[in-house]
Protein backbone atom coordinates (compact mmCIF):
# COMPACT_ATOMS: atom_id res chain seq x y z
CA UNK A 1 0.00 0.00 0.00
CA UNK A 2 2.00 2.94 -1.39
CA UNK A 3 -0.04 5.66 0.69
CA UNK A 4 0.35 3.51 4.11
CA UNK A 5 4.33 3.73 3.34
CA UNK A 6 3.97 7.78 2.51
CA UNK A 7 2.10 8.08 5.48
CA UNK A 8 4.67 5.92 8.09
CA UNK A 9 7.24 7.44 6.75
CA UNK A 10 6.05 11.15 7.21
CA UNK A 11 5.16 10.48 11.07
CA UNK A 12 8.92 8.69 11.04
CA UNK A 13 10.10 11.70 9.74
CA UNK A 14 8.11 14.43 12.20
CA UNK A 15 9.20 11.88 15.33
CA UNK A 16 12.73 12.63 14.64
CA UNK A 17 11.93 16.24 15.18
CA UNK A 18 10.21 16.24 18.31
CA UNK A 19 12.03 19.11 19.39
CA UNK A 20 10.69 21.23 16.66
CA UNK A 21 7.15 20.80 16.82
CA UNK A 22 4.89 23.54 17.96
CA UNK A 23 1.37 24.31 18.49
CA UNK A 24 -0.83 27.11 17.83
CA UNK A 25 -2.20 29.13 20.65
CA UNK A 26 -5.70 28.83 18.47
CA UNK A 27 -8.62 29.90 20.99
CA UNK A 28 -10.22 26.39 19.88
CA UNK A 29 -7.03 24.25 20.68
CA UNK A 30 -6.45 26.41 24.36
CA UNK A 31 -9.84 25.90 25.27
CA UNK A 32 -9.76 21.77 24.41
CA UNK A 33 -6.77 21.38 26.44
CA UNK A 34 -7.96 23.48 29.29
CA UNK A 35 -10.80 20.99 28.95
CA UNK A 36 -8.55 17.96 29.17
CA UNK A 37 -7.06 19.56 31.94
CA UNK A 38 -3.36 19.31 30.17
CA UNK A 39 -0.39 21.57 28.92
CA UNK A 40 0.45 21.64 25.09
CA UNK A 41 3.69 20.20 26.35
CA UNK A 42 1.38 16.88 27.43
CA UNK A 43 -0.85 17.01 24.90
CA UNK A 44 2.12 16.78 22.23
CA UNK A 45 3.96 14.68 24.24
CA UNK A 46 0.89 11.82 23.56
CA UNK A 47 0.60 12.49 20.16
CA UNK A 48 4.26 11.55 19.84
CA UNK A 49 3.80 9.11 21.78
CA UNK A 50 0.68 7.21 20.68
CA UNK A 51 0.24 8.80 16.85
CA UNK A 52 0.29 6.39 14.41
CA UNK A 53 -0.63 5.46 10.72
CA UNK A 54 -4.53 3.75 11.76
CA UNK A 55 -5.20 7.28 12.90
CA UNK A 56 -4.29 9.17 9.57
CA UNK A 57 -7.60 11.10 8.07
CA UNK A 58 -6.12 12.99 5.42
CA UNK A 59 -2.78 14.88 3.30
CA UNK A 60 -0.62 15.73 2.29
CA UNK A 61 -2.44 18.71 1.02
CA UNK A 62 -1.64 22.45 0.40
CA UNK A 63 -1.94 25.05 2.64
CA UNK A 64 -5.38 27.15 1.43
CA UNK A 65 -4.23 30.16 3.17
CA UNK A 66 -3.57 33.53 1.35
CA UNK A 67 -0.86 33.72 0.92
CA UNK A 68 -0.18 30.53 1.50
CA UNK A 69 2.81 29.20 3.80
CA UNK A 70 5.17 26.59 2.21
CA UNK A 71 5.07 22.68 3.83
CA UNK A 72 2.72 20.14 3.69
CA UNK A 73 -0.71 19.49 5.94
CA UNK A 74 -1.67 16.37 7.28
CA UNK A 75 -4.45 15.30 9.32
CA UNK A 76 -4.87 13.49 11.83
CA UNK A 77 -7.85 11.95 14.29
CA UNK A 78 -6.68 10.19 18.36
CA UNK A 79 -8.01 9.87 21.65
CA UNK A 80 -6.33 11.90 23.91
CA UNK A 81 -7.44 10.98 27.45
CA UNK A 82 -10.49 9.47 26.02
CA UNK A 83 -11.42 12.44 24.45
CA UNK A 84 -11.68 11.88 19.91
CA UNK A 85 -9.48 14.99 19.19
CA UNK A 86 -8.57 16.59 15.99
CA UNK A 87 -4.99 17.02 14.59
CA UNK A 88 -3.97 18.95 12.08
CA UNK A 89 0.03 19.88 11.13
CA UNK A 90 2.51 20.93 8.36
CA UNK A 91 5.78 19.82 8.02
CA UNK A 92 7.49 22.98 7.19
CA UNK A 93 10.80 23.15 5.03
CA UNK A 94 12.53 24.56 7.89
CA UNK A 95 12.36 21.87 9.95
CA UNK A 96 9.34 22.84 12.43
CA UNK A 97 6.32 21.07 12.98
CA UNK A 98 3.46 23.42 13.34
CA UNK A 99 0.46 21.71 15.19
CA UNK A 100 -2.81 23.89 13.78
CA UNK A 101 -5.49 21.65 15.39
CA UNK A 102 -5.38 19.77 18.68
CA UNK A 103 -9.02 20.23 19.80
CA UNK A 104 -11.72 18.08 20.81
CA UNK A 105 -13.44 16.61 17.12
CA UNK A 106 -16.58 18.53 16.53
CA UNK A 107 -17.60 15.67 14.13
CA UNK A 108 -17.12 11.62 13.69
CA UNK A 109 -13.57 11.31 12.81
CA UNK A 110 -13.12 8.96 9.36
CA UNK A 111 -10.09 6.89 9.56
CA UNK A 112 -9.55 4.99 5.67
CA UNK A 113 -7.21 2.62 6.93
CA UNK A 114 -9.40 0.92 9.40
Amino acid sequence: MKKVDEIKRELKNIQSRRSKWLMSNRRKNIHSLFNLGINPEIALDEIYTNLSWKNYIAGPEIDDHYPPIPGAIWIFGLRILETPCYLKFQDRPNGVVFWISVHEAKYPLNFPYL
